[in-house]
């Protein structure tokens, strides 16, 4: 089953930019924090919901490896292109000594949130279609 394809592609990214912004503003609210780079951060979480959107739609054609296989490759993947990024920006400018630390965290949590999302509802569209060729008669193969 494919949730992700060329039709909900962009939905989906934005759904997923808003919670993660909506969750930024409230961590942000709850420490009283100013955040001096805004505007970089806002375009970071877009490359984010990006990333994160077009990685978990990879698992429909990962579909014959076993999942937790599929789910650590592509959080190993999200994590490396988000490492290759920050090492090619370093080339670039400075940046602080916790930059991958940093990376790793911000790319953790929207990642695990985003794939448990994406996981409960394909398992659900799986029981869902079990359940109907139940119904209908159809013996399931194992």
């Amino acid at each position: 089953m494919k949730l992700i394809n060329r039709k909900n592609f962009v939905s989906i990214v934005c759904i997923f930019f808003t919670l993660i912004t909506c969750g930024k503003l409230l961590a942000e609210k709850a420490y009283g924090f100013t955040d001096r780079y805004y505007t970089e951060n806002i375009f970071t979480i877009l490359g984010f919901s990006v990333l994160i959107t077009l990685i978990l739609s990879i698992h429909f054609y990962l579909q014959k490896f076993p999942f937790l296989i599929v789910f650590i490759a592509q959080y190993v993947l999200t994590v490396g292109i988000v490492f290759l990024g920050v090492f090619i920006h370093g080339l670039f400018s400075e940046h602080a000594p916790t930059a991958y630390w940093d990376m790793f965290i911000s790319i953790t949590i929207p990642f695990l949130g985003g794939a448990l999302v994406y996981y409960i509802c394909f398992f659900m569209q799986i029981r869902k279609a079990n359940r109907i060729l139940a119904e209908l008669g159809v013996e399931q193969s194992k």
